[in-house]
């Protein structure tokens, strides 16, 4: 994929013109990370944007006492680090490696300097910050009101959202999750999501190949959720 496209697939760009596009591309840095190696961490300052062009990347957060919470796995075309456009603020989150990595990353002067000749790119990226605001809240409530099993449930059903494609079988998700990235998405014990998606399986909800998975009716997981 050339750059232009995967700038095309950032919310942030999707409505600037491409000659506009072609003048980001020339203030764009490649950076290459290896597999485990910290790309910035929680209270770094953060100075740089980065759109992801191949590889993954976990944002997390850690507890006092170790524990990790993944807020987020991105791959081509996915970005993060969008406050540092806007500010130096030290980072919220830690983000790592989940494989070989190349990022695009754009440095804050010189998008501040972009930004004197397109102003209009400020609303999206607030309407940007606002989903993604929008998204922490709904995760907050999650933790505070839902059970163990509906956390995963809905993790999946996220999963579905953003990964899966249509199959005869269903709604299958080919990115690889093992039970560990579950059980970070979904803040508890990877025993804990192996014994629960053991039980979904027998009630037909979930298929797994590896660390692949097949959801046959998401509508089903929702009613799950309800019950």
């Amino acid at each position: 994929m050339t750059i232009l496209n995967i700038l095309k697939k950032v919310p942030i760009f999707k409505d600037i013109a491409e000659k506009d596009l072609r003048k980001i591309r020339e203030i764009l840095n490649e950076k290459h990370y290896k597999k485990d190696e910290y790309i910035f961490s929680e209270t770094d300052e953060g100075d740089e944007f980065y759109i992801v062009s191949g590889g993954r990347v976990k944002i997390y957060k850690m507890s006092t006492d170790g524990h990790i919470k993944a807020l987020d796995y991105l791959e081509e075309g996915d970005f993060f680090g969008e406050m540092a456009l806007l500010d130096k603020s030290p980072r919220s989150a830690n983000a790592l490696a989940m494989s070989d990595l190349c990022l695009f990353t754009i440095n804050h002067d010189d998008f501040q300097k972009f930004l004197v000749k397109q102003p209009g790119i400020l609303l999206t990226i607030t309407k940007t910050l606002s989903q993604r605001l929008r998204k922490a809240d709904m995760e907050i409530e999650m933790f505070s009101f839902n059970s163990v099993k509906d956390r995963l449930l809905m993790c999946l059903i996220n999963l579905c959202g953003k990964y899966g494609r249509n199959t005869t079988k269903g709604v299958e998700v080919d990115t690889k999750f093992t039970h560990q990235d579950l059980s970070e998405l979904v803040g508890t014990a990877r025993e804990v999501v192996t014994r629960i998606l053991k039980e979904l399986k027998s009630e037909n909800l979930v298929i797994t190949s590896g660390n692949r998975f097949i959801i046959p009716s998401v509508a089903a997981l929702k009613k799950k959720i309800a019950e």
